[in-house]
């Protein structure tokens, strides 16, 4: 069991690194050919769409087959597409409705891993060290979020995009090798293999899920006030970039470290959040990080200054990982086994839904007169410090409160 979480750690990490060097070889690529930034930032908008499209039906299938395999399956497919991409880009004449294609269908890949890898955990890991495992997950995507720019473009100015983009090919490979050599044992409960090999009732397995996750209040009020904090964090995240350089005018140095700061906060925030839930219940520790996330974006509107936006977006970063991993280890050990993918990929389609809708509330605002009657830093820090305020509000008195106190819901006849 240690090897096989030591493998599945591997897997995840190398496959994270890939995901930032593809990350900026694919815009900077498409950037080169067409010389538009429009046309470089479509490639980013490529990753959220098929987690709202798809994403709900990829939890269905992470939890009719073996995630295992599921993983295997994604692993191998992203290899081939990232290989198909590398040999676009080192192409004479790269074709760019060609690099759209394979980085559509390279995101399309990713909303069946999720649910599967989340199921995953629960297969292999014991119960008792999944709020390490999930801090473990948030610590290295917060420190990627934090050396991951400087790690992407380090390949690229080193290497060129054809061979930075065979590298991140390579991380898949690798990623589904580690995952090939796990021993696939669960402790829980796990449906029948027979449910899991049939491709017919995918409509009514989710319907069930859905039962599952509505049957479960305090998951399903968590769902939604996630959703609801992430709308309240883009309507500033998704306009920092606009907010620093062109309302503040500052070099793109001062916008670095904003996001640093909060880099490092989440790393803060990833370390310390199994001790805390070691002492302390899990729904107060929920209702204490969004009432933390209020604060740090009240901070700004207060005092609109770049020093304390930076310390602003560290807090956020602490709050934002001792939410994610209370959220997560919470959901893992309350929902049924059999129905985990599907719980997960609804939580995650409702908050990426919620993503670009409040980075564009936030850049109407920014654009409109309430900016001009407060200035745009002060307005957009304070109406996502308000949306946020009702969050927390709201998690300190819906069912949220009490999940560490919420009995697993049985599977429905028929759930996978």
């Amino acid at each position: 069991m240690a090897q096989g979480g030591v493998r599945l750690r591997s897997a995840f990490l190398v496959s994270s690194i890939g995901d930032w060097i593809y990350r900026f070889a694919a815009p900077t690529l498409i950037l080169q050919i067409t010389g538009s930034a429009l046309s470089a930032a479509l490639a980013y908008v490529l990753e959220f769409i098929p987690y709202i499209v798809v994403g709900l039906v990829a939890g269905v299938i992470a939890d009719r087959w073996d995630r295992r395999r599921i993983l295997i399956t994604c692993d191998c497919l992203s290899f081939a597409i990232a290989l198909v991409i590398a040999a676009v880009a080192a192409a004479e004449r790269p074709s760019v409705a060609l690099l759209y294609l394979c980085a559509f269908l390279l995101a399309a890949v990713r909303p069946f891993a999720f649910p599967a890898f989340q199921g995953f955990i629960v297969d292999t890991v014991p119960q008792e060290r999944l709020s390490r495992m999930n801090a473990w997950t948030q610590t290295v995507d917060s420190s990627l979020g934090f050396v991951g720019p400087v790690v992407g473009t380090a390949f690229i100015a080193a290497l060129g995009v054809p061979p930075a983009t065979l590298v991140n090919a390579l991380t898949f490979a690798i990623s589904a090798l580690l995952i090939y050599r796990i021993a696939h044992v669960s402790s829980r409960e796990k449906p029948a293999a027979g449910v899991r090999a049939e491709l017919s009732g995918v409509g009514r397995d989710f319907v069930a899920g859905l039962r599952i996750l509505r049957s479960i209040r305090p998951v399903w009020w968590g769902t939604l006030l996630m959703a609801a904090a992430n709308f309240a964090g883009f309507v500033v995240e998704g306009n920092l970039v606009y907010l620093i350089l062109q309302v503040e005018g500052l070099p793109a140095v001062a916008l670095g470290a904003v996001f640093a700061a909060q880099g490092l906060g989440a790393v803060l925030g990833a370390v310390v959040a199994p001790r805390l839930l070691d002492r302390y219940p899990t729904g107060r520790l929920l209702a204490s990080g969004m009432a933390l996330s209020a604060l740090a974006m009240a901070l700004p509107a207060a005092l609109p200054a770049v020093g304390v936006i930076a310390a602003a977006w560290a807090v956020e970063g602490v709050a934002t990982s001792v939410i994610v991993v209370s959220w997560f280890t919470a959901r893992q050990t309350v929902v049924p086994a059999g129905a985990i993918g599907r719980v997960a990929s609804v939580s995650r389609a409702a908050a990426y839904a919620t993503i670009p809708v409040g980075a564009l509330a936030g850049g109407a605002v920014a654009g409109g007169a309430l900016a001009a009657w407060g200035g745009p830093v002060r307005t957009l820090f304070l109406c996502a410090a308000l949306v946020q305020t009702a969050v927390a509000a709201a998690t300190a008195l819906s069912p949220l409160r009490d999940i560490h106190e919420a009995v697993p819901a049985p599977t429905t006849p028929g759930d996978p």
